[in-house]
Order: structure tokens, then sequence, then C-alpha cells
């Protein structure tokens, strides 16, 4: 008979529960979103009515699903004629038919926040890991 040995797994399962994911994640979302959501506001606000869409940009906190952990960055509620800022926020990023072209507001503030987010991202993540 064979005799398989791995030495280190000890300290391997170690480190790996160290790092916590389900402390961590959500922490890195959450210190990171504020970067992605002024960078939303800044797009969205060269491009406003009322400022009842701007306004009403806001992130969520960071919550779990079968993929793994999220947060959005999203206009919410509704403006004063009860029109959702997410559908003007959309009717921005997309267009409307014949009548208003697409003004890329989100894809330009993702592209624009991206570098910002991933280096807080690493930054919370260092800190907890004691990196």
């Amino acid at each position: 008979m064979a005799r398989f040995e791995v030495e280190g797994i000890d300290d391997l399962m170690k480190d790996l529960d160290m790092l916590n994911a389900e402390r961590i994640a959500p922490m890195m979302l959450q210190e990171a979103a504020p970067i992605l959501k002024d960078s939303v506001v800044k797009g969205a606000s060269r491009h406003k009515g009322t400022g009842a869409m701007v306004s009403s940009i806001k992130q969520t906190a960071a919550l779990r699903n079968q993929r793994g952990y999220y947060t959005a960055v999203r206009p919410t509620g509704t403006d004063g004629k009860g029109v959702r800022n997410m559908e003007k926020m959309a009717y921005l990023e997309y267009g409307v038919s014949g009548r208003q072209a697409a003004t890329p507001v989100l894809t330009q503030a993702v592209h624009a926040a991206e570098a910002d987010v991933l280096e807080k991202m690493q930054e919370v993540f260092d800190r907890e890991t004691g990196k």
C-alpha cells in the first residue's frame, strides 16, 4: 500500500482561516463603494435637470448571494412627479429611441473609478490580513 504524506497543510489551513473572507469581503466593498458613488454622482451631475436623480444616488450595504458578495451604487426612489430615478439613469445611459441619444454615465463612472476602487479594496485586504 502506498503512503501519502503532506506537510504544511495545517499552516495553509490556518492561513486560509485567518483571511476570514466572510468578514473581509463585505468590509472591502463598503470601504470602496464611496469611491464609485462619487464617480457616478460626478458623471450624472453633468446631466441633471432638477437634481432629484443625482441626489438619490446611494450605495447599498454589502450583500451576499450565490455568486458571492456585492454592493450596488444606483439612484433610488422617485422624483416629485413619481418618475423612478433609476429609470432616468437608464434613459441617460442607454438613450431613448428617436428622442435621446445614449450618454453612458455609469459606464464612464465605472471606468474612471476602477483603479481607485481596486486600490482601496487591496488596502483594506492588506490591513485586515496583516500583509
